[in-house]
């Protein structure tokens, strides 16, 4: 009787490896191109057929609310910039809810606004209005996200996970 080993040699386990690592990169890729573009895809309902009783009497279309403008002429969301006629400098915050770093992040960044007699505005980074306009005033924004702005809407600094003494310098470097 003959006994198989059923080890494998390390050039096989290498290109198994890749493999694996190649297979679950394209699954991930189709997952995130095919759920990007069925989110931009809105079908439009079916519509119904009309009979000619039902083209002789229209109903009046409801009124459609206009989604109010979360960004002023600054580019900043509305929050940011009501603070920033308030004082000089304003200290943003973008965190998860929930997220631990995120909380400790945004205790840190508001007891620096309270000592630098700055102003504090937090912004849930699931509010996809407020963070869009930021987004597209400040750039990319790492989670969490703390933003130093100054009047008349300047970006100064953009920082990560910080604590208060940077935060503090960073709103001190921005009233120079």
């Amino acid at each position: 009787m003959r006994i198989v080993s059923m080890t494998l040699s390390p050039p096989i386990r290498v290109l198994a490896l890749i493999g694996a690592l190649l297979a679950t990169g394209i699954v991930a890729f189709v997952f995130v191109v095919g759920r990007d573009a069925s989110e931009g895809a809105v079908s439009a309902p079916p519509t119904p057929a009309k009979t000619p009783a039902a083209q002789t009497t229209t109903a009046p279309k409801p009124a459609v609310a206009k989604p109010r403008a979360v960004t002023t002429k600054s580019g900043f969301p509305a929050p940011v910039d009501r603070a920033l006629r308030r004082g000089g400098v304003v200290v943003v915050v973008v965190y998860l809810p929930r997220a631990a770093v995120d909380a400790i992040v945004r205790r840190e960044a508001r007891a620096a606004a309270i000592s630098s007699r700055a102003g504090y505005v937090a912004i849930s980074a699931l509010n996809a209005r407020l963070v869009g306009s930021l987004v597209a005033r400040t750039g990319f924004l790492p989670d969490p996200a703390v933003v130093i702005v100054k009047r008349p809407g300047v970006v100064t600094s953009r920082l990560s996970v910080t604590d208060r003494e940077t935060i503090a310098q960073a709103v001190a470097q921005a009233r120079r």
